[in-house]
């Protein structure tokens, strides 16, 4: 199978890591990663600090997380490629504006429900991830599978006698799996539920489950570097009229060209023909 390296084709991808990557380090300088993750109480209420809202996925303060969230995207670059930049940019806005507001509330809930105890919102994009989890797990099939056998003495697929020897069944796919799962249990408990949240928001954009058409709103196709469709209709309407005159200008040329043929033709006729014409009218 042929594969395409590397950011070809997959803009928004890169945007993503390198974003990340940028973000991260910059706030480690300034000594800023303080003011990037949120606790409703004091942050929200009563410091009213709702500026933290529309930030707190800027960045990453741990580079653990980082690494884990940098590879998951090169992962999903081959979802990009398959949906197109628009429609994979639009899907990671509204991931990222859905959460806003609903990590925020469920936060919200869990603290009253655990009496305080639960307070606190990670910082990163890693509700974005896992709603792109989410959907490549259903777009993108798997290649091969393969398994890791528990049991000594042979190692192929079945025993001697014909049974299956025991052992773990892994795909192409579990390596992205296992590196999800290292991201969600970061910080555990408080990274589980925005890696909850984006599966969530991730299988309701699939399932066309989202409020308002959100899963049918693209972005402007100029975010991208896209031409809009009425651009490209004009400019295949205008090569449609250039190849129609090179065509009609070809025609005429052609028949300015027979005519002269039929003229010369005429002209290389015997004398004896000429006069035969000039009785006959041919």
């Amino acid at each position: 199978m042929v594969t395409t390296s590397g950011f070809t084709h997959a803009p928004v991808s890169r945007f993503l890591i390198l974003g990340s990557i940028a973000t991260s380090v910059l706030t480690s300088i300034l000594d800023i990663k303080h003011l990037l993750p949120i606790k409703p109480t004091p942050h929200l209420w009563p410091y009213l600090q709702f500026s933290r809202l529309l930030t707190f996925q800027l960045s990453y303060t741990s580079s653990t997380e980082l690494l884990f969230s940098t590879a998951l995207f090169y992962h999903f670059r081959v979802l990009e490629r398959l949906w197109g930049s628009r429609k994979y940019a639009s899907f990671v806005a509204v991931v990222f504006f859905l959460n806003i507001l609903l990590l925020p509330t469920i936060t919200l809930v869990l603290k009253a429900a655990s009496l305080g105890v639960y307070n606190y919102i990670p910082a990163g994009l890693a509700t974005v991830a896992f709603a792109a989890l989410s959907a490549w797990r259903d777009e993108i099939p798997r290649l091969y599978r393969y398994k890791i056998v528990t049991s000594t003495g042979t190692s192929t697929g079945t025993g001697p006698d014909g049974q299956q020897v025991p052992g773990i069944v892994f795909s192409d796919k579990s390596t992205t799996y296992l590196l999800a799962a290292q991201l969600a249990l970061s910080q555990f408990p408080y990274q589980v539920l925005p890696a909850a949240v984006g599966w969530t928001i991730g299988s309701a954009w699939m399932g066309e489950l989202l409020p308002g058409g959100l899963g049918r709103w693209r972005i402007p196709s100029w975010i991208v570097g896209e031409t809009s469709k009425r651009k490209e209709r004009g400019q295949y309407e205008g090569l449609r009229r250039r190849l129609e005159e090179e065509g009609s200008s070809a025609d005429g040329m052609r028949n300015v060209s027979d005519n002269v043929d039929r003229v010369e033709g005429s002209g290389r006729r015997g004398f004896g023909r000429q006069i035969l014409g000039y009785f006959t009218g041919s």
